[in-house]
């Protein structure tokens, strides 16, 4: 099984360069979101093709739902939200963007505001980003027109990644620290670490900090102390 694993890990990906990020990976997971974001360069033509200029990511937690949010404000100067006021509404009137962050763990939106705010990016040339855990259809609204205007955007599903993903950023996010593990190491490591990026990159910060402070030759209790240290922490 390991050996087919590592065969596998041949795939090409392709990585890219982020504003005060670091580089994405993409593959089979993220493409379709990331090509849709893509889009948004144009968003008269976004508007066109999709009527709204409006998506929404959703998936579970550590799916990268956040760093493909980056990448759409890098391309559209959008202003993270996580609750919504008059501000914003007046905002949208002017055609600013927006990512509107864990929408569905709203506890009270104002929904006939957010609806004028929806109306607002539609008649500008702003656009908005709606990030959630949970699909469109599953998201409950009290007032019809606006559950509808939302289950009419487009969305797309981010998946937690693969063994073969997680190798790949597993990889990436080690090699950025200039540390290089075997092969057998790092797929003992995406065997019993949480299937999310941040648990990822927190096990390379702490590897890398560890490493410094001991000046050692990895070893596997190295990595075992490390993988206990972020099961605590994540």
């Amino acid at each position: 099984m390991e050996k087919k694993l590592i065969k596998q890990l041949a795939l090409p990906l392709s990585f890219r360069n982020v504003k005060s990020h670091s580089n994405f990976i993409l593959n089979n997971v993220n493409e379709v979101a990331l090509s849709l974001i893509d889009e948004f360069s144009d968003i008269k033509k976004f508007k066109k093709k999709f009527n709204f200029p409006v998506l929404i990511l959703y998936g579970p937690p550590g799916s990268g739902k956040t760093h493909l949010a980056h990448i759409y404000q890098e391309i559209t100067n959008a202003k993270f939200i996580n609750k919504f006021n008059n501000i914003n509404l007046n905002e949208a009137k002017s055609g600013k963007s927006f990512i509107f962050d864990d929408f569905d763990k709203i506890e009270s939106l104002n929904e006939n505001l957010f609806l004028h705010f929806f109306n607002e990016i539609l008649l500008n040339f702003g656009s908005l980003l709606i990030i959630t855990s949970k699909p469109p259809n599953e998201i409950n609204f009290n007032l019809s027109d606006l559950e509808s205007r939302i289950r009419s955007c487009i969305s797309t599903k981010i998946e937690l990644p693969d063994d073969e993903f997680l190798f790949s950023i597993l990889v990436k996010e080690l090699s950025d620290k200039k540390i290089f593990l075997n092969d057998k190491q790092c797929l003992y490591i995406i065997k019993r670490i949480k299937r999310n990026y941040k648990s990822i990159s927190s096990f390379a910060e702490t590897l890398d900090v560890m490493s410094l402070e001991q000046k050692k030759k990895i070893t596997l209790k190295q990595i075992k102390e490390v993988l206990n240290i972020i099961k605590v922490i994540n």
